[in-house]
């Protein structure tokens, strides 16, 4: 007997295809607005430790009896930061880079005072966020 191979074998069929791609698709309107949610999370995280981190900074660069306090703002405003008096005191803490954009949709817009003796949030979330009080404007 001679061995035949058989012919009826023709892969997967464009029914089963767009099923396959049908099940993909539901799969991954699921999961991605999950995914974006996580990812803002994240940048959420990372935009509140670099703020504490600057605000923590400058309130041992004043509370050292050794250097002359420091006032200025640092302020987001659609994203962007801007670091104003205080420079002098970040670079002096060892921060020689600060953040020159805020990822987050949840602080975009921000600002904290700076003065010899406090430390005043402007914004209530971040105040909240930080477990700060806020400035009275």
């Amino acid at each position: 007997m001679k061995n035949k191979k058989r012919m009826d074998n023709n892969g997967f069929s464009l029914v089963e295809l767009i099923i396959v791609i049908a099940i993909m698709a539901v799969l991954i309107g699921v999961l991605a607005p999950q995914y974006l949610k996580y990812v803002e999370r994240g940048r959420e995280s990372a935009d509140l430790d670099n703020i504490d981190i600057m605000v923590s900074a400058i309130e041992i660069y004043n509370a050292d009896p050794a250097n002359t306090p420091v006032t200025g703002t640092i302020k987001a405003s659609g994203g962007t930061v801007t670091v104003t008096g205080v420079g002098n005191a970040l670079t002096a803490a060892g921060l020689t880079t600060t953040p020159a954009n805020m990822k987050s949709t949840a602080y975009k817009d921000w600002e904290i005072e700076f003065t010899a003796t406090a430390v005043n949030v402007k914004t209530a979330t971040l105040a909240t966020a930080l477990g700060r009080a806020t400035a009275t404007p």
